[in-house]
């Protein structure tokens, strides 16, 4: 099996020799060698360099190169990535993350293996802080899970393998790569479309992910914004996939889930609460046309005091996506101060509890939101 690992990047020499070198002895180990391939941003730290001077076993080839895709991001990264995989005749793609600290050699033969018996997507399953991950356990977890009925727990998780055949379906449509998906919006991009295609579809448990994680308030609104905007236009291009979803079905599971406290995520809880109320301010007169009027009135409410009902939150996602459809909004930016309040009462409800005990009321969440589907339903094809 030619297996491919794609690792994108932009400015990550700190962390990319240690990435690249836990690839390598992945690929030698269990497939007898394999293709690095790092498709770079154009990085001004040495990035490239890092990664081509790293010593790698016999058998492993490494590449590097600056992406021409005119849109800077982690998705015009992977798009060449996968361009160049298929000159290759890869039979699979793994694509990981270029600031992960807790990689090991197991990940590629993780990623790798489930393609060769038959399955076209592997999402990561790992254990992360409760703070961690906060537009995974706000948006694209309860959002995917409720929407097309797959409980997968990870859909924006960075690291990914995928088969051949889902290399010509996600770059079967160009005009696709020309909006945030080749920006952060491509993690949910490769999962919703392999799910949407029904494609055979599996988790694997990779335990504890340690990265170099991003402040809530002081750096993830660009994120939420391509995430968001993403996940809306995947919603209208596959209403008649998702509409008629009643349950949420588990996904398999490759390997034991692990438990355990894992590095503490630091949160600045007073800095989500003031962002969030000052943005609030800014974006109200957009907000009123985006959410319905009793919607609205509860979400003043609710930063009052920054308790914020999931149900409540389920509404604002489903009002926002009706109004990013109907062309009210452009894009999901109006939405990140409420974004930032449903984070602060996240973090408020979590404050004493071990990530354990915050994952459920995380999967709970995904639940309430299935119930709340009718409203969705309602408003979107009434």
């Amino acid at each position: 099996m030619k297996v491919v690992v794609g690792i994108p990047s932009y400015n990550n020499a700190d962390t990319i020799g240690y990435v690249v070198k836990q690839v390598a002895e992945g690929l030698k180990k269990y497939f007898g060698g394999g293709i690095i391939v790092n498709s770079d941003g154009g990085s001004t730290d040495g990035t490239r360099d890092v990664v081509l001077s790293t010593k790698v076993p016999e058998g492993v080839e490494v590449y590097s190169f600056v992406y021409k895709w005119p849109i800077p991001g982690k998705g015009s990264a992977m798009k060449e990535v996968m361009e160049f995989a298929k000159e290759k005749d890869a039979d699979v793609i793994v694509f990981v993350d270029s600031d992960l600290r807790s990689i090991t050699p197991e990940w590629i033969y993780k990623f790798a293996k489930p393609i060769e018996e038959g399955y076209d997507f592997v999402a990561p399953l790992y254990l992360r802080h409760k703070w961690d991950g906060t537009i995974t356990n706000n948006i694209a977890y309860p959002m995917t899970a409720s929407l097309y009925g797959l409980d997968i727990r990870q859909p924006i998780g960075g690291d990914f393998g995928i088969s051949a055949k889902m290399i010509d379906i996600y770059l079967e449509d160009e005009e696709v790569w020309k909006t945030d998906v080749a920006r952060f919006g491509v993690d949910i991009f490769l999962t919703t479309t392999a799910i949407a295609n029904k494609k055979r579809v599996i988790q694997v448990s990779l335990g504890m992910k340690i990265h170099n994680p991003k402040d809530p308030a002081a750096s993830l609104g660009p994120m939420f914004n391509q995430v968001v905007g993403t996940l809306f236009m995947l919603m209208d291009k596959y209403e008649n996939v998702w509409k008629d979803v009643k349950e949420i079905k588990p996904v398999k599971t490759w390997g034991e889930e692990v438990e355990g406290e894992p590095e503490e995520v630091k949160v600045n809880l007073e800095l989500l609460k003031q962002r969030s109320q000052e943005l609030f301010k800014k974006e109200e007169e957009t907000l009123k046309r985006v959410l319905s009027r009793e919607v609205f009135d509860d979400v003043k409410e609710a930063l009052k005091t920054f308790d914020f009902p999931d149900e409540l939150w389920a509404k604002v996602l489903f009002d926002g996506a009706i109004a990013y459809r109907n062309g009210i909004i452009k894009n999901a930016e109006s939405l990140i101060p409420l974004y930032f309040a449903k984070t602060a009462d996240f973090v408020i409800k979590t404050l004493d509890l071990p990530t354990v005990e915050a994952e459920k009321l995380v999967r709970k969440r995904a639940k309430v939101f299935l119930q709340e589907k009718d409203y969705l339903i309602e408003r979107w094809f009434g």
